[in-house]
């Protein structure tokens, strides 16, 4: 099956962005009761988000991809302290891997609840209600995970395990570079012609 291509475009990531943008400005968020709307709309689809996230997790055990592979965590970041010492290798199956992927997201998604809650009830921004009810369930949708158990991509290229960790701003630096930062495919070479060789000589 595999994913529309357009959903991992930059150029659509960032209309989308826009265009969310966009129609939060066209609401009247000083009307009582959109701003009700827009909390149960946000609280509803954070509920929607995390259920579809935990489904995705029981599809995946009962994939039961057991395939034993090793990697190196990336090292975490420190500041203001030593450098840290180089990771361990980890060896994990398929089916743990992405299972804790999938948690390492709800984990995200329950600090982005607590920091947009925070938000609103503490300094009464409203704007984001609306563009934090839409983002997650495509962030969700377009998780690398997701684009293999869900729509069915091969687990290769950029999805190959174990998955890059992809700075918020790569998507938009390779657009903007022409895609100039990607590593080029290696191409087998033909094997030369032994005419064209004999002519030579």
């Amino acid at each position: 099956m595999g994913s529309p291509s357009i959903i991992q475009s930059p150029i659509f990531n960032m209309g989308f962005l826009l265009g969310t943008m966009q129609l939060a400005k066209k609401v009247n968020w000083e009307d009582p009761e959109v701003i009700t709307y827009a909390r149960i709309g946000y609280y509803c689809a954070q509920a929607l988000v995390i259920a579809l996230a935990y489904g995705l997790i029981f599809f995946i055990k009962k994939k039961n991809d057991t395939t034993v592979f090793t990697y190196t965590p990336p090292a975490k970041p420190s500041f203001g302290s030593p450098a840290p010492a180089t990771p361990e290798p980890v060896t994990t199956t398929i089916r743990d891997y992405d299972v804790d992927q999938i948690k390492q997201f709800i984990q995200s998604s329950a600090t982005s609840i607590a920091i947009i809650s925070l938000m609103h009830f503490q300094f009464k921004f409203t704007q984001p209600l609306l563009m934090q009810s839409i983002l997650p369930i495509k962030n969700l949708l377009t998780h690398k995970v997701a684009l293999i158990h869900l729509w069915g991509d091969a687990p290769e290229g950029a999805l190959k395990r174990p998955f890059i960790v992809e700075s918020p701003f790569a998507g938009i630096t390779n657009m903007l570079s022409g895609g100039a930062t990607e590593t080029p495919a290696v191409t087998a070479e033909a094997p030369a012609d032994n005419n064209q060789s004999k002519k030579n000589k």
